[in-house]
């Protein structure tokens, strides 16, 4: 009898431990999306190659945190002006941010933007244009 209540108390020690292990373990995760929040803040200029009729386009894109939930906003150059983009949402997913915004031309479209290194992104407009761009700030 002795020896099934010293298994079951081991046992039971045993998962405790397991347990506060695995809450090191989350709060390190947090504290490193908090690192990750911090290098991917900021602006970034960023040249979508669309082909003909509409040639290259240059775009600003600032990725920034609100109330914990990242956001974004984006502009293009006309030719003439720099004109809003509307942002229906933006997404932080395995490292990778997606934005929903809509095209004057294409409607609502997907813009997947990858971390090459902390100063680089590169990435897809409508999953087939392909970015590359720089933080400028």
């Amino acid at each position: 009898m002795k020896k099934i209540f010293f298994s079951i108390i081991i046992l039971i020690s045993y998962q405790i431990n397991s347990c506060s292990s695995l809450k090191s373990i989350e709060n390190t995760s947090s504290s490193n999306n908090e690192i990750i929040n911090k290098k991917i803040q900021g602006i970034y200029s960023l040249t979508i190659s669309f082909g003909n009729p509409y040639g290259d386009i240059d775009v600003s894109l600032e990725l920034y945190y609100d109330k914990s939930q990242i956001k974004s906003r984006a502009s293009y150059f006309d030719g003439q002006k720099n004109v809003p983009v509307k942002i229906n949402n933006t997404e932080l997913f395995e490292g990778a941010i997606f934005i929903n915004l809509v095209d004057s031309e294409a409607g609502n479209v997907e813009m997947e933007v990858y971390f090459d290194d902390e100063n680089s992104i590169s990435g897809f407009y409508a999953g087939q244009f392909e970015f590359k761009g720089e933080r400028i700030k």
